[in-house]
Order: C-alpha cells, then structure tokens, then sequence
C-alpha cells in the first residue's frame, strides 16, 4: 500500500471518527436536554404533591374546626330561638334577636359547605320526593332574606326519585341563597321539576330568578370553588352544588341574560322503581 493510499484511509478514518463524535454529541445534548426537562418536570410534582398534602391537612383542620363551632353554634341559635319568643311585642329588641339568628343561620350554611367540601360527599340513597326536599330548602331561607322573595313551585308528573334527602337539600338551600343575593329588591324564584325522557330518563330541576344575571364572561368559573362575584362571598356555594349533582350521577347547566335573570337545569338520573317509591 502506498503512502498515498494510506494517508487517504487514515483521512477516511478520522472524517469517520469526526461525524461519530459530532452524532455523540448532538445525542448527548439531545439527553441532557431531555433530562433537565424530566428535572423540572419532576420538580414541578413534588411541589404539587406538596401543595396537595398541604389542602389535604388544611381540609382535616377546617373540618375538625367546624364541628367545633358548630356545637357553641347550635346552643347560640336555640337561645336566640328563645328570646323571639320572649321578645315578642318588643320589635326593637326582637329585630337585634333576629340578627342573631340570621348570623347564626349563615354561619352554619358556610360551615355545611366547608365540610362538604374537605370531603368528597357519599350520598346516602334513599326513595325521596323532590317537592319534600325543595320545602325543606325554602324553609331554611327562612331569616336570610333582606327583601320579599317568592317562590313559585310548578311538578310535573312524578317527583319521587332515589337520593340523599340531606345533600340535595344544601344543594337547593345553596342555589336559592344564590338566587337571592342576585335579587335586587323583592322578585322571584321559581322551581319546576318534570321528567324528560331525551335519552337516558332523568328528573329535570329548574331554579330561576329575576336577578341581575351573570357577565357572559363568568358562566364559565361559577362553579369553581373559591371564586365569587359577591363581596365577603366564600366561592363555594355553587362549587358544593356541582359537587352534589356529581355525587349523584347528575349534570348541572346554567343559562344566564345579565339584567334579566339566571336558570339553572339539574338533570338526576331515575332509575327503575324511582316513580313507584320502590
């Protein structure tokens, strides 16, 4: 082999050796690349992971917090019970009586739906009828309301399905609370339920108000906890009712004109023996 011939392989070997390394190290930043993506990545759980057992431990505390209070609560609205009854003939002093038991109502609402939401609600089934559970509701608005607020109730066919009496009574305790704040004023609140047969069978629950509405832009995040519209609001009232709904295998929509009023549909699934009380 001549010189030549050699010098011309050993250029051939080193060109190959060049490109070799070259692929190498394109590979080898391709996988440091990679791995500072799984880093962060990897960075990014742990603090959600973090965060998460941070809500976790923040939910057993607000909700051993609220039993708490609950108890000192109660004794509070049963006393304030008993001064309406002693006070009656001396408005001034039964107006401040009232007060009380308005604060004490609200309070008991918030501390509901702060249990409800530190634990996923298992619903306890059972044959109900929804006109029961929509009386219970409206009778425990009793004392919240600043204005004369009407309720007009309308059932179609039947109204008997199977349910947890106690959640879907904090669900429409909740969305009649709503509806109220968003009443400027006296107006109404309406409830109409009918069975629809579109597909899957379901009970249909309308609730409607003569409110202010809600802007087109937040129809979307009504539903997320924490977020509200109200001053001094928690955001969770509406959170709990979807929860709820979800709890029993139910879809909630909700169609609002700004200036004009809002109506929320729920739709519950019937299953067989529901109409018969089975």
């Amino acid at each position: 082999m001549t010189d030549s011939a050699r010098f011309e392989l050993l250029s051939d070997a080193f060109d190959t050796f060049q490109e070799a390394s070259r692929r190498l190290e394109q590979h080898y930043a391709m996988l440091a690349e990679k791995i500072k993506t799984l880093q962060k990545e990897l960075n990014e759980k742990n603090k959600l992971v973090e965060r998460t057992r941070r809500l976790i431990a923040m939910g057993e505390m607000a909700a051993k917090i609220a039993h708490e209070i609950r108890n000192p609560l109660g004794s509070i609205s049963i006393y304030a019970s008993i001064l309406l009854r002693e006070l009656d003939g001396d408005e001034e002093k039964r107006k401040l009586a009232e007060h009380i038991s308005k604060g004490v109502r609200t309070l008991d609402n918030l501390l509901s739906n702060m249990l409800l939401f530190a634990r996923s609600p298992e619903p306890v089934m059972d044959t109900i009828d929804i006109r029961d559970v929509v009386d219970d509701a409206i009778n425990l608005t009793t004392g919240y309301g600043r204005k004369q607020i009407e309720f007009k109730r309308q059932y179609t066919g039947t109204t008997t399905i199977k349910g947890d009496r106690g959640l879907l009574t904090q669900l429409f305790l909740n969305l009649f609370l709503n509806s109220m704040d968003a009443i400027e004023g006296d107006g109404v609140i309406g409830v109409h339920t009918r069975i629809s047969k579109n597909g899957t069978e379901c009970m249909e629950i309308e609730v409607s108000d003569t409110g202010s509405g809600i802007p087109a832009g937040l129809q979307d995040r009504i539903f997320d906890p924490f977020f509200t519209t109200k001053d001094g609001g928690t955001g969770l009232g509406l959170a709990i009712v979807s929860t709820i709904v979800n709890a029993h295998k139910g879809v909630i929509d909700c169609n609002s004109i700004p200036g004009k009023g809002t109506t929320f549909i729920i739709r519950l699934p019937v299953r067989k023996g529901d109409e018969r009380g089975e």
